[in-house]
């Protein structure tokens, strides 16, 4: 199965090709202090073939990205006060992500704090832009949003134990002792492919399972769930563009994969105690020279 992963990620492209091939990311992520979780999220889904990257910023952070993050196009949300998003914001975002063509993927999350207002606008935003049917890969104080409340359904749903903890209820302690049985719950309950993070990350889909086997101990810091998102937002924009079409399941796990493949060929370069989550990034431009 691994091999197939890696194959298909490294499929070549046509020659006649153009960015409009690979589809489009939208990032909902950020706040003023967690930044940089927003442009590695962004970043990771350039680097996994994303044809266009758009991250949504709030006016006050909007510099910070206009200097930083180079290749991802940036959308100004609010005014220049605004350091984090707010449910007045709902109409501005939800409009962009509408009015796209297809073969897009909607990451929300990494990074966007717990701020009331800002849980107030990751529901609003995602209610409304469920309609259109597409990938939605919630995250981290995504997840956080709907600590007591009920989930859409559809969604790609990448949770740590205590963020699993949150959203369906079980002790950490029941979860650590019970991955497997936790995660297929948890994905029957919402309907979700469902991204249980950690030491052999599972993955849940309807009577579909896997364990992953790559990655290490060095991953075990902070924005590494930012960027598997990205990962898995750029992989299944870009999987439009191939021939050789995959579920939105198969898609996920093929980004669980390469996510703990870069942390694999990053440990090679750094050790685990040196590892950082952007050189989880680095190490995506040289996934396509490693030979299983």
């Amino acid at each position: 199965m691994e091999n197939d992963f890696l194959r298909y990620y490294n499929l070549p492209r046509k020659a006649q090709t153009h960015k409009g091939n690979y589809g489009k990311v939208f990032v909902i992520a950020g706040c003023e202090g967690m930044t940089g979780a927003a442009m590695m999220c962004a970043e990771a889904a350039l680097r996994s073939g994303a044809g266009l990257v758009y991250l949504f910023a709030p006016g006050k952070i909007l510099p910070i990205y206009e200097t930083s993050c180079r290749e991802t196009v940036k959308i100004k949300i609010g005014d220049d006060v605004d350091s984090f998003f707010k449910e007045k914001h709902v109409r501005s975002v939800a409009d962009v992500i509408l009015a796209a063509e297809n073969n897009i993927a909607v990451v929300i999350g990494p990074g966007l704090g717990r701020n009331p207002e800002t849980l107030l606008f990751v529901r609003g935003v995602l209610n409304e832009i469920k309609q259109k049917n597409i990938p939605i890969i919630l995250d981290a104080d995504g997840l956080n949003a709907y600590k007591g409340r009920e989930i859409p359904d559809g969604l790609v749903l990448t949770p740590h134990v205590a963020e699993l903890s949150r959203i369906t209820g079980y002790k950490v302690k029941y979860i650590e002792e019970n991955r497997k049985e936790a995660a297929i719950c948890a994905s029957k309950n919402f309907n979700s492919v469902l991204v249980l993070k950690g030491s052999g990350t599972i993955v849940v889909s309807e009577n579909n399972m896997y364990i992953n086997e790559t990655g290490n101990p060095g991953m075990a810091t902070g924005g590494s769930g930012d960027v598997l998102a990205g990962i898995i937002a750029g992989i299944i924009a870009s999987s439009h563009a191939y021939e050789e079409k995959k579920s939105v399941y198969e898609l996920v796990c093929i980004g669980v994969y390469i996510h703990g493949l870069c942390g694999d060929l990053g440990v090679k370069h750094y050790g685990e105690r040196a590892l950082c989550a952007s050189d989880l990034i680095d190490m995506l431009k040289e996934v396509h020279l490693y030979e299983k």
